[in-house]
């Protein structure tokens, strides 16, 4: 107080009990790393991390058999380089959220994670005309392979979300600020505007849409064939985790939030790894009996007998 008939407002990081005549600062809220939270969320991420990297040696040791190629070649090791990109914005969701946090809380996710469900589209489609229309369309296949369009569309759908990344980081960028839970409490938070965000989260809408619709259709294909199959299910525990974030995020304000969205986006990388990749290994390792040409080709002659008659 200045005299007894003038008062001063408090800074926005303090706050005064009513009828006081002093300003006491306010708690501030955050999961510090060294939060038991936190580090789980992080050995989680290493253990992620140390997966992939084993699921990528083990790959690249049986390049040419059926199992790698039919999951994909070459975009298997793409996939699994941007899911490990993804994994390292889980970093920033703790501690005091700086400028850089911010910038890289969503970045890597939002970029790499559609290069990610791009090559899943394109798996599930590729999956689906093979066996269900490749013989009525022959020619658009034969155009699919001499004009490489599943790099096509993985590059554009990389490309489209750069651009709407970069709009939204040049016109509004996410900053830290502060959120007033209680007169007495704060919670740093990052601010992501989400109309400037709607394009990018859009198009990752879009492209898990695409992914589900063309996997869903090869429900009915080969039962040991289970690559749309395998596909499907990790798109329905990624829609089911972040329905529950959205959830949760309604419902409660408190410093946690952040915990769990760093569950969340760790949930949706280990979804891929656990029920994509992890089968392959299986079969890779302790069945090799089914790693080789003459079974692939049973099943897609069992299958083509069977839809024929």
């Amino acid at each position: 107080m200045e005299d007894e008939f003038s008062c001063n407002n408090c800074n926005k990081t303090d706050w005064s009990e009513k009828g006081s005549t002093s300003c006491k600062p306010r708690v501030v809220e955050y999961i510090p790393f060294k939060d038991s939270l936190a580090t789980w969320i992080i050995v989680g991420v290493l253990i992620f991390i140390g997966l992939t990297l084993a699921v990528s040696v083990l790959f690249a040791i049986n390049y040419t058999t059926p199992v790698v190629k039919s999951a994909g070649g070459p975009m298997c090791f793409l996939i699994l380089f941007c899911l490990t990109l993804c994994s390292l914005s889980i970093f920033f969701y703790f501690d005091k959220p700086t400028v850089a946090f911010c910038v890289l809380r969503y970045l890597p996710f939002l970029l790499f994670y559609t290069v990610c469900l791009a090559c899943f589209v394109v798996r599930s489609f590729q999956i689906v005309y093979i066996f269900k229309a490749a013989a009525m369309f022959p020619m658009f296949y034969s155009l699919w392979i001499k004009y490489h369009g599943q790099w096509v569309i993985i590059i554009v759908a990389f490309v489209a979300q750069a651009i709407f990344l970069l709009i939204l980081y040049s016109c509004a960028p996410p900053r830290p600020y502060n959120i007033m839970l209680n007169p007495d409490k704060i919670l740093p938070s990052c601010d992501l505007d989400l109309t400037a965000a709607s394009a990018s989260l859009i198009l990752l809408c879009l492209l898990c849409s695409l992914c589900f619709i063309f996997s869903y259709m090869g429900k009915d294909l080969p039962k040991n064939y289970n690559e749309a199959k395998a596909i499907t299910f990790c798109l329905l525990v990624l829609i089911l985790t972040w329905i529950a974030f959205a959830t949760v995020h309604a419902l409660y304000r408190g410093k946690y939030i952040q915990f769990f969205n760093a569950l969340a986006i760790l949930t949706s990388l280990y979804s891929f790894l656990l029920w994509y990749f992890l089968p392959k290994c299986y079969i890779i390792i302790f069945q090799p009996h089914k790693n080789t040409q003459q079974f692939f080709q049973g099943l897609i002659q069992s299958y083509t007998k069977t839809t024929s008659e």
